[in-house]
């Protein structure tokens, strides 16, 4: 029988292609999203479980999961893509309803923490599972004139990437891996008119991040539970000399400080 995996997010872009290539390698998907015309056509190329939700609600978020595993099996694999920018993309903080600046926190910090919450008990008493958190550049690039401003979503990929630290570092006595990814810059809805002067080249496609899920999935990064990881680096080669990179203390966010 095929592990289970669930997959938020998972009715467009990235999550899409995400949930197709598990889907691809015999996982057992399920695939979660608000929207539900988009879930259907996923579960109708895919065969996965479509699931309507909104990963800001616990109870929704622990039904869903209960749902999962009746329907399908315990989760082995948690994929939380589900994640905003903000209604009010290139607005100054101090422009915006607090409402829609916080909103953007708990789509992109609560909601991977609820769904984790929900998946990790489970996790930890069979003594193997994978989270796998998509999270962003935004975390630490600088600002630059012309960037859209996004201080909430660039605050809420922070709190992720240090989350999924935490969450490692909690979860690694009892055989569970937690990591952080970046897709990079994606044609997405997310994305779109945003960014027009990046050339063509430098955009990625999401099945480049689907793969490297792919690739935590299969357990062969576990030595890099914790780390950040981005679709263009060479992760085989980081999953080789995992031992480095954490004894370096590599692929995390740090303080540098001067001399």
């Amino acid at each position: 029988m095929s592990d289970v995996a669930l997959v938020t997010g998972g009715g467009r872009g990235i999550g899409r292609a995400i949930a197709e290539r598990l889907a691809a390698d015999e996982w057992r998907v399920a695939v979660a999203a608000r929207t539900s015309a988009q879930l259907e056509e996923v579960a109708s190329a895919t065969g996965a479980l479509p699931l309507a939700l909104d990963v800001t609600d616990r109870a929704a978020v622990e039904q869903a999961v209960a749902r999962v595993e009746a329907e399908l099996g315990p989760v082995s694999l948690l994929v939380n893509n589900a994640g905003v920018s903000g209604e009010d993309d290139g607005v100054r903080a101090w422009e915006q309803a607090p409402e829609d600046w916080w909103r953007v926190l708990e789509v992109n910090v609560l909601g991977p923490y609820l769904c984790s919450h929900a998946v990790l008990p489970g996790m930890v008493a069979r003594g193997v599972g994978r989270i796998v958190n998509v999270a962003s550049n935004a975390a630490f690039q600088p600002f630059w004139e012309g960037y859209p401003f996004f201080s909430a979503y660039a605050a809420s990929k922070a709190a992720l990437i240090r989350l999924t630290e935490a969450l490692a570092y909690e979860a690694a006595p009892f055989g569970v891996g937690v990591f952080a990814v970046s897709p990079g810059l994606v044609h997405t809805a997310m994305t779109e008119g945003l960014f027009s002067d990046v050339p063509e080249g430098e955009w990625i496609r999401p099945e480049t991040c689907a793969e490297l899920v792919a690739f935590l999935a299969s357990g062969a990064a576990d030595g890099l539970s914790g780390r950040y990881l981005h679709a263009r680096d060479d992760w085989r080669g980081l999953a080789a000399n995992a031992g480095q990179v954490v004894e370096q203390d590599l692929h995390v966010v740090r303080l540098r400080t001067a001399p």
